[in-house]
């Protein structure tokens, strides 16, 4: 057994208040055990599990969002809200964390937003932002896809125009505001566009 797998099954058991992240990354120890981990990653294919309102899953979406911007970091007690209220997908090589997926519904007929994909520097080009969102877009194979990406995120739209590819789909640009902003995970004011995959 690894030592991360140990580390793992450290965090498996332990509670909020021995997970909250430490002011200081460097005196963090199981922030720079996992970073350890990530620059040591192997070429094993990426394992995509949906995650569970934990606090070890919690703590493990709280240190991706740290290294994957522009995601702003949120509070683990907040992030296991999330994993309480929405779908949330984690990717894993040899059981270290190396990017999440999160997905909303909203009423009965509205698309499913896909509010982040993201994946850590050191596991990008690996086609595991691909791997995610076909996850969490499979838990509703009936529903068309709503999201936004910034203008400038060019591996974000080939991403997202691989993916519509493939399972036959269209998509379209959309005009902000015919979904909520806070369905589509986004604020204003920073060069975001919003687009739907048609499914039908």
């Amino acid at each position: 057994m690894s030592e991360f797998d140990l580390l793992s099954q450290e965090m498996d058991v332990a509670s909020f208040e021995e997970l909250e992240p430490k002011l200081r990354a460097r005196d963090d120890a199981f922030y720079q055990r996992w970073c350890e981990a990530l620059s040591t990653l192997s070429d094993a294919p990426a394992s995509i599990r949906e995650a569970v309102p934990t606090p070890a899953d919690a703590r493990r979406m709280r240190d991706m969002q740290l290294v994957c911007e522009p995601i702003t970091p949120l509070g683990i007690r907040r992030n296991a809200t999330t994993l309480s209220e929405d779908r949330v997908f984690i990717a894993e090589i040899e059981r270290v964390p190396v990017g999440f997926a999160l997905a909303a519904i909203s009423e009965k007929h509205a698309p499913l937003f896909m509010q982040v994909v993201a994946v850590v520097p050191q596991a990008q080009q690996r086609g595991i932002g691909l791997q995610l969102l076909r996850a969490a877009t499979e838990t509703e194979p009936d529903r068309n896809i709503a999201l936004a990406t910034q203008s400038t995120n060019f591996a974000a739209h080939a991403m997202n125009r691989r993916f519509a590819a493939s399972i036959g789909a269209s998509i379209q640009r959309v005009n902000l505001g015919v979904y909520p902003d806070s369905y589509l995970g986004i604020s204003r004011g920073q060069g975001y566009r919003a687009w739907e995959i048609r499914r039908r």
